[in-house]
Order: C-alpha cells, then sequence, then structure tokens
C-alpha cells in the first residue's frame, strides 16, 4: 500500500463513514521517514491510543517521551489481579482506595475492555506483530439467561426467547397470506423452516428452544412449551440488550487475550522498551499546556511530586478531555470549546471470584457468553476460559448511564450488596458467601477513576454542538502542533481499535499525508450504539 492510499483509507476511516464499517483497512500503515532528523513528540498519556502513537512514531524516526499520570500504563485497559489497589476519587476530589484486589493466583478480570471483534484488524494485527496469544471471547450462548423482574417475575433461556419470538411471529405472518401464485408458496415455505412451524404453518414449540425433558432411550425429546407470546411482548425482552449480539460490534468471531487484556499494554511496553529504551515515564500527572510563540510545545507536569517541563516540536495528547479541560492551556476558544463539549459516559463493572464454577453445572450448563437482566447490575458475563477448573472470574455487573452514576454513588461495600443480590436472582449460589466470598469482590466506576473521569466520549449525532466539536477534534491546535488522540475522536468511541485508528490518523496528519483541514461533511459517532448497541 502507497503512502497516499493508506492516507486515503485512514482519512474514509476517520471522517468519511462512521461506526464499524469503518475499521474494514487492512493494510498495512507505511509513511514515509520523519520529515527532519529528531523531531520530538509529547505523547501524553499511556494508554492504548499513546503506547501506539509512541511506538510508530518511534520508527519513523521521532523522538517520544510517553507521559503517565498514574502508575501503570494502559489507561482504561485494566485487568485485576490479587494485589492490585484500585483507586476513585473520594468526597474531596482526592484519591481514595477503594478495593486492594484479593483473587487467587492466576485468576483475573478485565475491568476495561474484555472483548475483541474479528473485525477489528488494527488490534489482531498488533496481536500478532507482538506475540500477544489470542483466544475466542464468546458474547452469547442459547443457555444464557434473560432475567426480568417487573412484576411477574421471568427467567428464560436465551433459546427461547429467541426461537419462540420467531416462532409465533412467522406463524402470524403465514396466517396473512393467501396462497396466489409459486412466490407465495415459496415464502410461506420460507417462513415454515425460519420458525419451526409445523405443515399447517402453526407454531406449537420448537426443540430449538430446547427439550420439555432430557431424553432418554426409550423417548425422541420433545419441545419445550413454547413462551406465549403475550408473555413475551409483555416482557420487554428486546429493551435489555436481547439483540446486542446481532450488531456487527459484537458479531462472532470475537476475541480476548489469553491471561488477560493488559497482555496487550505489556507488549506494547516491551517492545517501545526494547525499540526505544525507557520513554514511558509514570507518575507524571500534566499540569498545563503551551503553545509556543516561537514554535513547539510546552508541557509542565508533576513526577513523582516534583514539577517538571518538557518542551517538544508535536504533541499528541489521549488525556480523556474531562481531564484536559481541568489542565491550564492556552488554546483557541474554538478548540477550548470542543473540549468541553462532550461528557464521558458513566459506567461501572463489578468482578467476583467464585470458588466453584457453578453455572457450568447440571442446571445451567452455560460456558461463555452474557445474561442480562433488568436489574441494576444489567448483564453478568461468564469467563471464556479456564472451562472445567475449580474457582473462577465473573463480571457480576457492566452498566451505563443514570443507573451507573446511582450505583457509582454507593460506597464500594453497598455497590457488591446490590450485586450480589441482582446476580443471586439470577443464579441462586451468589447469595452463598461460602461460594462467592465478599472479601474477593472488587468494583470500579470509571466515571470516578482519576486521570478517566468516564468509560467513554458520550458523543450524540444529533446534537449540533457535537458535530462541530467532533470536527475540530479532528484537527490539529496551534499550526498542527498539538493533536487530540483516543478513541474519544475516532468513529469508534469504548474500542480500542478506535484508539489504535485514531493513533493512525494524527500520525498521518504530522507526516503530511492526511490533510490537517477536515472537509465537510463529519459524521459524529453514535456513542451508545457503538457501546451498548442499536435500539
Amino acid at each position: 500500500m502507497t503512502a497516499r492510499s493508506a492516507a486515503d483509507a485512514l482519512r474514509e476511516a476517520m471522517i468519511g463513514r462512521g461506526g464499524p464499517e469503518a475499521t474494514g483497512w487492512t493494510g498495512s500503515f507505511e509513511l514515509p521517514p520523519a520529515p527532519r532528523a529528531g523531531a520530538t513528540v509529547a505523547v501524553l498519556g499511556a494508554g492504548i491510543a499513546g503506547l501506539t502513537a509512541a511506538y510508530e512514531l518511534g520508527r519513523l524516526g521521532y523522538r517520544c517521551t510517553v507521559l503517565e499520570a498514574s502508575d501503570r500504563a494502559g489507561g482504561r485497559n485494566r485487568t485485576a489481579r490479587g494485589g492490585d489497589v484500585l483507586r476513585e476519587l473520594g468526597p474531596t476530589g482526592e484519591p481514595v482506595t477503594t478495593h486492594r484486589c484479593s483473587f487467587d493466583d492466576g485468576l483475573y478480570l478485565n475491568l476495561g475492555p474484555g472483548r475483541i471483534p474479528h473485525h477489528h484488524r488494527r488490534m489482531l494485527g498488533y496481536c500478532r506483530a507482538f506475540g500477544v496469544d489470542l483466544e475466542p471471547y464468546v458474547m452469547e450462548t442459547t443457555a444464557n439467561v434473560i432475567h426480568l423482574a417487573d412484576g411477574r417475575v421471568v427467567r428464560w433461556r436465551n433459546r427461547q426467547v429467541a426461537n419462540d419470538t420467531r416462532g409465533h411471529l412467522a406463524a402470524m405472518l403465514a396466517r396473512t397470506l393467501v396462497r396466489r401464485d409459486a412466490g407465495t408458496g415459496e415464502l410461506l415455505d420460507l417462513l415454515r423452516v425460519f420458525g419451526s412451524l409445523a405443515d399447517d404453518h402453526s407454531y406449537d414449540g420448537s426443540t430449538r428452544s430446547g427439550y420439555a425433558e432430557d431424553p432418554d432411550v426409550h423417548d425422541f425429546p420433545r419441545p419445550a412449551p413454547p413462551i406465549p407470546l403475550a408473555d413475551l411482548v409483555e416482557s420487554g425482552f428486546w429493551r435489555h440488550s436481547f439483540y446486542q449480539p446481532v450488531d456487527y460490534l459484537w458479531q462472532a468471531t470475537m476475541f480476548q487475550p489469553v491471561g488477560g487484556m493488559d497482555r496487550i499494554v505489556a507488549a506494547f511496553e516491551r517492545e517501545l522498551r526494547s525499540e526505544f529504551g525507557d520513554v514511558v515515564e509514570l507518575n507524571s500527572e500534566v499540569t498545563a499546556i503551551s503553545l509556543l510563540d516561537e514554535g513547539g510545545v510546552a508541557v509542565e507536569y508533576r513526577h513523582d511530586g516534583r514539577p517538571r517541563t518538557l518542551t517538544a516540536d508535536y504533541c499528541v495528547s489521549s488525556i480523556p478531555l474531562p481531564v484536559l479541560r481541568g489542565i491550564s492551556t492556552n488554546f483557541s476558544p474554538e478548540f477550548d470549546a470542543a473540549i468541553n463539549a462532550v461528557e464521558f459516559a458513566n459506567t461501572c463493572k463489578v468482578g467476583w471470584q467464585t470458588d466453584e464454577r457453578f453455572w457450568e453445572g447440571d442446571a445451567d450448563q452455560i460456558y461463555g457468553g452474557i445474561s442480562w437482566t433488568n436489574h441494576p447490575i444489567t448483564q453478568v458475563w461468564y469467563p471464556s476460559n479456564d472451562y472445567f477448573s475449580g474457582a473462577g472470574t465473573v463480571t457480576g455487573a457492566y452498566n451505563f448511564g443514570d443507573v451507573a452514576a446511582k450505583f457509582g454513588d454507593l460506597a464500594p461495600p453497598e455497590r457488591l450488596a446490590q450485586a450480589r443480590a441482582g446476580a443471586a436472582e439470577l443464579h441462586p449460589q451468589f447469595a452463598d458467601e461460602g461460594v462467592v466470598p465478599t472479601a474477593k469482590g472488587i468494583t470500579i466506576a470509571w466515571h470516578k477513576v482519576p486521570h478517566q473521569l468516564g468509560g467513554w466520549a458520550g458523543w450524540d449525532p444529533g446534537n449540533p454542538d457535537h458535530m462541530r466539536a467532533y470536527k475540530q477534534l479532528l484537527q490539529p491546535e496551534g499550526d498542527g502542533r498539538f493533536y487530540v488522540l483516543g478513541d474519544q475522536s475516532s468513529p469508534l468511541p469504548g474500542w480500542q481499535e478506535g484508539a489504535m485508528m485514531s493513533a493512525h490518523y494524527v500520525i498521518g496528519q504530522i507526516q503530511g499525508v492526511i490533510s490537517r483541514t477536515v472537509p465537510e461533511p463529519v459524521r459524529v459517532p453514535d456513542s451508545v450504539a457503538l457501546t451498548q448497541g442499536s435500539r
């Protein structure tokens, strides 16, 4: 792929089509060498975007220094393991310790990103290049549960809801058709197979929804009685992410790194150190960014509590926008307005160590996937690894928006208590302290995590202020000296692929093969659809 075609592909990905359809470019990232020897870059933030930018810029000959405010690289790519300390902002705005993770050795839980779609080619490419082993991540199994408790409590299997709904609707449509020609006959036959209908095009249940009883040598298995259509409709199951796995971003096959999502961060750190030395400075919180009159950028920061200044030719920042707007800068009013235009999403997770993998037992037979509930925990993720082993870890809540805001306002012990109660409505074993010990539970409210302040940028394509801000953030400030990085300025908010896409795009702008002026139109990403599925 030539540099020009790479630029065209990047431009299309960033300012043309929005959303997951923009991720199909698989070409190599080929750009001309650095325009002048020894050009320097201050990379702010050691999340996936900052690490990607530092690695690729370093390969092009730029001398990069990565400033990371926290004591670890990775940003929202965070995997919890035994001994890890979790912190959030307390009532006074100062960081406080919320948990000291006590998972057993070898157990872990991804507190941030937890899956990689098969069409996220940049991410998969880096994993291949850096030797990060991957395994399948199971988004959905037909044994997963949908639990709804508004008035009448329902606890249905995924396969029941999916196939009984399909059967009822196919039968209803078939009843409206009058056989007039061969085409009508073909459509009726399609509905028969599509809905698993009887020969008279009625629906009385299907083995697709499971068996009424386990088969034995005497009886052929009979289908489970269908859930009445009225009950399905009354439940409103489709409003609780039931069809999210059908959306392109979550379609099989998905992957996860063997041993935890932070294996990707560790691989980037290893490659950077091997090729360029110790370019990542942890515990380095940026306090001011100044575009200098004589050219370049000055970044003031505190390293281990001591003030320092880094001057560079360019500055690329993956600092989350809610954090960036609290830093002293001399940006233009238009750029300041863009930084202040969008809020980050409230989102929380809960992780449990369970001392037995009860969901894999005879009663549930669940091996991966997600169960959904209208309880504030919203969803339960079952591990897609280490099947049939002893202990395991489960994501016992993953919620968003107002639900997450209220959940995050609870003290960590109260979050665990509420999460335990919600998960026990799906699996009573969660109520057993001997099986799911409170001491081995952890929580995180990303909108309260220092240096993060949210899960992802909450872009709304219907908001004209967001239209202006998104376009502004795709363009550098200060005559091409300061650039915003990250999934926050990409068509894939909330995804690591978006962070990498943004890094590649900004590098193209620095190199001059992608225009620093963004033409119309710019399509603003729909953050809700891209992180929670279509509604």
